[in-house]
C-alpha cells in the first residue's frame, strides 16, 4: 500500500527502487524497511523486505483487529463458485527474534528460540 500511496501522492523512483520517501512512509505505519528483513539492513534499495516495529501503529492495529476474531479472506469468489478446501497451516513469525513456524490456524505459540510468549504474529496463510 505504501507503493500505491507513493505512486499517487509521492515521488516514486525508477521502477522497483525503494527510495527514502517510501522508507519514511513505511516507518510511519509501523513497518521498518530492511533489505535483509532484519534490524541493521539498508532502508532503501531495489529488493526490500521489512519487519514490524514493536509497539508501532501496524502492531497495535493488528492486535486490535485480532481481538475481534477477524480473518483475512485472501480470495474472493463470485456467487455460486466452489470454495477452496479449509486452510490447514498458517505461517507465524516471532517479532522478537524473527523465527518462522508453520502450525494450524488459531494456535497459541511460544517461541522456542527466544522463549517470547508475546509478539508472535500470523503473517501468511497457505494451502498445504
Amino acid at each position: 500500500m505504501c507503493h500505491v500511496w507513493q505512486t499517487h501522492l509521492g515521488q516514486p523512483s525508477r521502477k522497483g527502487y525503494h527510495n527514502q520517501e517510501w522508507a519514511s512512509k513505511m516507518k510511519s505505519i509501523g513497518l521498518h524497511p530492511s533489505d535483509t528483513g532484519k534490524e541493521g539492513g539498508n532502508e532503501i534499495g531495489q529488493k526490500m523486505s521489512d519487519y514490524i516495529i514493536p509497539g508501532g501503529p501496524f502492531q497495535q492495529a493488528y492486535k486490535e483487529l485480532k481481538k475481534t476474531g477477524f480473518k483475512f479472506s485472501w480470495q474472493s469468489l463470485p456467487p455460486g463458485e466452489k470454495k477452496a478446501a479449509p486452510i490447514s497451516k498458517v505461517k507465524y513469525t516471532c517479532m522478537a527474534c524473527g523465527l518462522h513456524a508453520w502450525a494450524k490456524p488459531d494456535i497459541e505459540l511460544i517461541c522456542g528460540e527466544c522463549h517470547a510468549e508475546q509478539g508472535i504474529i500470523e503473517i501468511m496463510i497457505a494451502d498445504v
